[in-house]
């Protein structure tokens, strides 16, 4: 999914669930732990949206590979959305419109200004953020629906580079089939 699938009014959801899996909480793992985690091993991941998918991608090193295995299928899986997380997270991507967006980043501003004219009255009119508007109106809840509708075992599509166990296609398949069946 991407922002496309963003619901009229709630423009930037898409991209704040991604923001959320990639820096909240996991219902093991307050993100606090999650860093102080992935920290010692030099490795991390992320998400990022726009306007037709959502990439989750992340980089370790082999000797460090189960352990962090474990916490990147809890992002995907077992998100826990916690308030504070929501709060912080929504936040920092307003303020990122209101002083990045507007205020340094003309050219960016230009584009979005650019696509929402030009693609009017469509699912790409808007940047995959949002706006400030919208994403001050979305709540957590917002958030919990829009990932159970969305991040789905059916609408996924898994790659994997470098250095793996020969296991580790079928066993990610299957532990990131605990995800809800959906529309592919």
């Amino acid at each position: 999914c991407g922002s496309q699938d963003d619901p009229a009014g709630k423009q930037g959801l898409a991209n704040l669930v991604g923001a959320l899996v990639s820096e909240g909480a996991t219902k093991a793992n307050a993100y606090d732990k999650i860093l102080q985690k992935l920290y010692p091993m030099a490795a991390g991941y992320g998400v990022s949206v726009d306007r037709e998918m959502t990439v989750v991608s992340g980089r370790v090193h082999k000797d460090h590979l189960e352990a962090y295995y474990r916490l990147l299928v809890e992002a995907i899986c077992t998100p826990a959305f916690q308030q504070e997380d929501f709060e912080r997270v929504r936040d920092s991507l307003v303020s990122g419109i209101e002083n990045q967006l507007r205020f340094a980043s003309g050219e960016e501003l230009g584009k979005a200004a650019l696509y929402e004219r030009v693609c009017a009255g469509t699912p790409y009119a808007h940047i995959e953020s949002g706006t400030v508007q919208s994403l001050k109106a979305l709540t957590a809840e917002d958030v919990r629906a829009f990932w159970a509708a969305h991040w789905t075992r059916d609408a996924l599509v898994i790659g994997l580079a470098g250095s793996y166990p020969e296991d580790m296609p079928e066993r990610l398949a299957r532990d990131l089939g605990a995800l809800a069946a959906g529309k592919p």
